[in-house]
C-alpha cells in the first residue's frame, strides 16, 4: 500500500510544460467524512496552452476496502448532475466504458467531460480540467497515467 502522498504527488519534473499554482498547494479533506482519510492533498497546474489548466486532488486511505467505498460513495458528491439509469438515479460519474482507457484499478468519468475519478490500490485521485471551452480529456488522461505510474513505483518500493 502507498504509505504517504508525497511519493505520488506530481512535481515540476512530471509536468515540465506547466507550473504549479502555489496558492492551491494544500491539504484537504474528503467531500464527506466517511470513510475517513489518512491524508488528502490538492494542487492546480497552469500552462501556456488553454488545455493546460488542471486541478488534482489526492486522497490516501488506510486500506483498499475504504478507498473503494469512498470512490463509489463520493462520486455522488462530486458530480454536478445526476443521471437516470434503469429507472434509478445515479452519479453522472460512470465507469469508463472503454477498457483501454481505464486508469488504475477503476476509472469513472462523466460522458463528454475531461474529469477523471480513479482508484489505484489505497489511493483515490480526481483530475479535473479547468477550461470547459477546450477538449482536455487527452491531457487529464495523460496526467492520470503519470500519477498511476507514481503509485506503481511507490508500491514496488515496498
Amino acid at each position: 500500500m502507498v504509505r504517504k502522498l508525497d511519493a505520488i504527488i506530481l512535481t515540476a519534473n512530471d509536468l515540465p510544460t506547466m507550473k504549479l499554482d502555489v496558492g492551491t498547494n494544500r491539504h484537504i479533506r474528503g467531500p464527506v467524512k466517511l470513510p475517513s482519510i489518512v491524508d488528502g492533498f490538492l494542487h492546480a497546474w497552469d500552462g501556456t496552452r488553454p488545455e493546460e489548466h488542471i486541478t488534482v486532488k489526492y486522497w490516501l486511505f488506510q486500506n483498499v476496502r475504504n478507498v473503494q467505498t469512498a470512490a463509489d460513495e463520493w462520486r455522488h458528491f462530486i458530480a454536478s448532475a445526476a443521471i437516470e439509469i434503469n429507472g434509478r438515479i445515479d452519479s453522472a460519474y460512470q465507469p469508463e466504458p472503454n477498457a483501454a482507457d481505464v486508469i488504475g484499478d477503476a476509472t469513472w468519468r462523466v460522458a463528454g467531460e475531461p474529469d477523471i475519478w480513479l482508484v489505484k490500490n489505497n489511493v483515490l485521485v480526481y483530475v479535473m480540467g479547468n477550461n470547459p471551452s477546450v477538449n482536455q480529456l487527452k491531457l487529464t488522461r495523460s496526467v492520470a497515467r503519470k500519477i498511476e505510474a507514481k503509485i506503481n513505483a511507490a508500491l514496488n518500493q515496498q
